[in-house]
């Protein structure tokens, strides 16, 4: 079974650390729950404990990036995207500094933590600010070839990471390319483009919509700014009909970006999965999914309502 992605995070980060040593952790009193404490113990001395004070540390992350660092800020997404998002903004998206920001525990799997910690609107916040690239990766592999893919690009880059055990999605030369989205399923019947965790409940709702004669092109989107407007336009052109699935709000993040990409280039009927425009109570991961209208039978029926409204028909 796969390992929980907040412990690839960590590990990911101290062999990344032993490969270049110019990496620093700066973390906000969260390393055991982030899974930081990995790189802390390898390398105390490029390990940065800033407290409960994010606003500060993305400072800090700043003042090393301009010399010569290549800082990873670690907290919370909530905290991140919400709290520091001034900092984020002025002292590191404008003058393009070298940071990688790691938002941990997004979206709905967050451990019963409630509204405060429920980090739904981070894809929304963080696309909005120039300069700052967004990934949310599907599956522990291509978390590896994007904190690889996020050292070696220049400038600031937001990446998520969930507090899930998610199955492997990407094949084992699988390369992750900023603007590059993935098919996973080919299909010319609608087309369910998803990302980060949601991306494998796409695929188990394309097999539901299987069982029906529906052939789904299931797309995978880790790169959500960049996105790939190349392969969206290509499915829905064929298909005529689209789902977007994400861990966050529909307001803002990949449902968002895919619509902006279908009304430029590629007009289709569209729904998206996702947290609707509400604050996300306390619960279990699966509870909420539920309650949420996220599950793998949320995005079939979504299908067959976007499939129904392509073809003027009721669903």
């Amino acid at each position: 079974m796969p390992d929980e992605m907040r412990d690839v995070f960590g590990q990911t980060l101290v062999d990344l650390g032993r490969e270049f040593p110019e990496i620093v952790v700066l973390d906000a009193d969260l390393n055991t729950s982030s899974k930081t404490v990995l790189f802390k113990d390898t390398f105390p001395q490029r390990f940065i404990q800033c407290g409960i004070a994010e606003q500060n540390m993305f400072g800090v992350a700043a003042g090393l990036a301009m010399q010569g660092y290549i800082p990873f800020p670690s907290t919370f997404a909530v905290f991140a995207a919400k709290r520091a998002l001034d900092q984020v903004t002025v002292s590191i998206a404008y003058p393009r500094l070298n940071v990688k920001i790691a938002g941990s525990y997004a979206g709905v799997p967050t451990s019963r933590a409630g509204a405060s910690h429920n980090a739904i609107d981070d894809l929304a916040a963080m696309r909005a600010v120039p300069n700052v690239r967004v990934a949310d990766p599907g599956d522990n592999r291509e978390l590896r070839g994007m904190m690889r893919a996020a050292v070696l690009t220049p400038g600031p880059i937001y990446f998520r990471v969930t507090r899930v055990t998610l199955p492997d999605l990407m094949s084992a030369d699988y390369a992750f390319q900023w603007g590059v989205g993935v098919r996973l399923r080919e299909g010319d019947d609608v087309s369910l483009v998803g990302t980060g965790m949601m991306t494998s409940l796409c695929i188990e709702a394309a097999d539901l919509l299987a069982r029906d004669g529906v052939r789904a092109d299931v797309l995978h989107c880790g790169s959500i700014k960049p996105i790939d407007a190349d392969l969206l336009a290509d499915s829905a052109g064929r298909t005529g009909a689209v789902v977007t699935a994400e861990n966050a709000s529909i307001l803002g993040g990949l449902g968002s970006a895919v619509a902006e990409v279908l009304g430029e280039r590629a007009p289709a009927a569209l729904r998206r999965i996702g947290v609707r425009d509400q604050f996300v109570s306390s619960g279990g991961t699966q509870e909420l999914l539920h309650h949420h209208g996220m599950t793998p039978q949320h995005i079939a029926t979504a299908a067959r309502e976007a499939m129904a409204a392509r073809d003027g028909k009721n669903a």
